[in-house]
């Protein structure tokens, strides 16, 4: 049963992950959520234009991969958990 994980980048039109749409589909296999290498930097963690410095990719943020087992927590989530905890 395939899940609707939020994507680290946030949103980001250069996240090969997500495609700028903010979340993408993941399907915990037999040993549940494992990470993944990072399809925007191939896990280099940066992002290598002709002619520029190499920038932080969005997506990993240096990690090289992603962790669909912990997506980025919103706002409204952090403040929930300080009231009520969790």
């Amino acid at each position: 049963m395939s899940k609707q994980v939020r994507c680290p980048c946030g949103g980001t039109s250069v996240c090969k992950l997500c495609e700028g749409r903010g979340v993408y589909s993941y399907d915990p296999g037999p040993r549940g959520w494992i990470p993944f290498t990072c399809p925007t930097c191939e896990g280099k963690g940066v992002l290598e234009k002709s002619g520029e410095t190499a920038e932080e990719c969005p997506t990993c943020h240096r990690a090289g991969n992603v962790d669909p087992a912990n997506p980025p927590v919103s706002m409204f989530a952090k403040v929930r958990k300080m009231f009520f905890g969790g």
